[in-house]
């Protein structure tokens, strides 16, 4: 008996041979795939982390100077707040008046809606002698920045260094959080604000270089 096999037999044998080619071909090429998807995947994953620890380092100032010794404002009243009166300036009073104290952390997105809420009523009883308006720059909110000081610090500046745009500081502050949030302003952004409601040019450039911050720290 001959030992070939018969022409089906060696049709079904190379075209099990060239399914199986074609199978460790696939097997290669989604071996491969796999390959690159994951390595994309961990190239994409890696730049995501870098621009996360990108963006928080530069949402913080490099380096925070030290804070100097107590400073407390002269605007300020014996409550810790500033007081505003009838004419909208920083350390005045409606005397007489009932007082309004309010609390912010510029990084508060309830202090934002509080203020956008309740601010052209206060502001219109204020201007009438009916209530001494008093606001307590807090920061109960610090980030790795200490975006909360920085910001009431810089508040507290303007107060004590340009009284009259004190009330108009502060509004302006909360008005730039609905378009970012509540989230933090460099310390250009606040200088840049100071300058918008007319605040003098020593007092923009003190927010600017940290001199508000390093003022007024630790009243805060």
């Amino acid at each position: 008996m001959s030992s070939k096999k018969s022409a089906p037999a060696q049709s079904r044998d190379a075209a099990r041979n060239l399914a199986a080619t074609m199978r460790a071909e696939q097997a290669a090429r989604e071996k491969r795939v796999k390959i690159i998807t994951i390595s994309a995947f961990g190239v994409a994953v890696a730049a995501l982390v870098a621009a996360i620890i990108w963006a928080v380092i530069a949402s913080r100032p490099a380096e925070l100077p030290e804070p100097a010794p107590l400073a407390t404002p002269s605007v300020a009243a014996e409550s810790g707040g500033i007081p505003i009166g009838k004419d909208g300036v920083a350390g005045t009073s409606n005397e007489g008046a009932p007082v309004v104290d309010v609390y912010l952390d510029f990084r508060c997105s309830w202090c934002g809606v509080f203020e956008a809420t309740n601010a052209a009523d206060i502001a219109e009883w204020r201007a009438a002698g009916d209530i001494t308006y008093v606001l307590h720059p807090v920061a109960i909110l610090d980030d790795a920045g200490k975006f909360s000081t920085r910001a009431a610090a810089a508040a507290v500046w303007v107060a004590e260094k340009s009284p009259e745009h004190f009330d108009k500081f502060v509004t302006e502050m909360f008005a730039v959080q609905p378009e970012t949030g509540p989230q933090p302003l460099s310390d250009r952004e606040m200088a840049d604000i100071a300058k918008t409601v007319g605040a003098p040019a020593e007092v923009v450039d003190g927010i600017a270089d940290l001199t508000s911050y390093k003022t007024y720290a630790s009243w805060i």
